[in-house]
């Protein structure tokens, strides 16, 4: 039997156009829940708009929230520090017959030291390769403009009204799931659920971001973000905290 609901098919144009408001959305996906047909047309709408224009949100929202990521991505940056002048030093004669023993330690040093160094988690995108993998998540307004944003095992402060968008960082390609302690099921994918195949990047926007409702909202919610590789093992499982 046809669906009668015109509203429904009203907002499923209106989602395939990037003009949905996060309210007729949540009630659009309630509809689609009991209903086969707009289900169908809800999934095939959105596996068309990931291969062909990959976005979820309007254009205008997209550019803002492109521009403000890349914008504090280039403030984090780390600057480089000028090396401290060294005073001359002239090596005491009783330590010549050292040298050997230095130069040796000296080699060790160099060695180990690099070995130690801490690499910055996040770096700009297209930047130099990464080793880690994690998802960053970000408050984006209605406007498209980005209130907040948490690390991995960060909290992210995020009120209603408000859209969860999510970046992740992977050094290869991975397959990702993102799942919510809640009975309402997070949507970043086309079709909620499940894990989803991703290139490997550096902070780079899925494509769907979820609208904030007061029905799955109530408190403090865990979020876990894993990724699995082509072998079947598990690269990462990272998680973050989302608070109303």
């Amino acid at each position: 039997m046809s669906c009668q609901d015109t509203q429904a098919h009203e907002a499923l144009e209106a989602l395939f156009l990037g003009t949905l408001e996060p309210g007729a959305h949540a009630r659009l996906r309630e509809h689609v829940a009991a209903c086969a047909e707009c289900r169908a047309r809800y999934d095939a709408q959105g596996r068309v708009e990931q291969v062909l224009e990959r976005r979820a949100l309007p254009r205008a929202r997209e550019a803002g929230l492109e521009h403000a990521l890349m914008q504090r991505l280039a403030q984090q940056q780390p600057r480089p520090q000028p090396a401290p002048a060294r005073a001359p030093w002239r090596m005491p004669t009783w330590l010549r017959v050292a040298v050997p023993v230095v130069a040796c330690a000296g080699l060790a040093m160099f060695v180990v030291l690099p070995r130690l160094q801490q690499r910055s988690e996040w770096g700009a995108r297209g930047g130099a390769a990464v080793s880690t993998w994690g998802v960053r998540a970000f408050c984006v307004s209605p406007q498209g403009q980005v209130l907040a944003e948490a690390a991995p095992g960060g909290t992210l402060r995020c009120a209603v009204g408000n859209s969860l968008q999510l970046s992740y960082t992977a050094p290869e390609a991975a397959r990702l799931s993102i799942v919510g302690e809640s009975p309402e099921p997070l949507q970043f994918f086309p079709q909620e659920g499940g894990e989803r195949e991703v290139p490997a990047g550096t902070d780079v926007p899925l494509s769907f971001s979820t609208p904030v409702t007061a029905q799955w909202l109530t408190g403090p919610l865990q979020v876990h973000a894993r990724f699995v590789g082509a072998d079947g093992r598990e690269r990462a499982d990272t998680r973050f905290t989302l608070e109303p």
